[in-house]
């Protein structure tokens, strides 16, 4: 088992959602880094490895759809979860079928995301140790 902390990077234009997202993912165990945009989130991807991203999808200077179609080509690429207020039935359907993980439309149950998150790194072999 791993006992170094689940880094997850969280992308979003927005510093009032990106800190409610990084705030409710710290709480359950996570810990965090922000980005503001796609363009920042793709040279910290490149100079970190991170378990996780949990990214919006309209942003300026990269959108999300970019940054996960870009991560999704990578060898070795973190978990993906979009977060958007985008009800788009066909887009959730792309990126569904191009790999990601998981869409969340928003309002987001953070700690849903948060479960869903867990469980799936569990269901690797990766188990997060419980908040305290």
């Amino acid at each position: 088992m791993n006992d170094s902390p689940i880094q997850v990077l969280v992308v979003d234009d927005e510093a009032a959602v990106r800190e409610l997202t990084i705030r409710a993912l710290e709480r359950a165990g996570f810990e965090c880094s922000p980005a503001i945009n796609g363009e920042q989130a793709l040279k910290m991807l490149d100079m970190e490895d991170y378990d996780v991203l949990v990214t919006d999808l309209r942003m300026p200077t990269l959108h999300g759809h970019a940054l996960v179609v870009d991560l999704l080509a990578r060898e070795n690429r973190p978990l993906i979860y979009v977060i958007t207020g985008v009800i788009e039935p066909k887009l959730a359907k792309d990126l569904l079928s191009r790999g990601i993980d998981d869409i969340f439309f928003k309002p987001v149950d953070h700690q849903m995301l948060a479960v869903k998150i867990a469980a799936r790194l569990e269901s690797q072999g990766n188990r997060l140790a419980p908040a305290n």
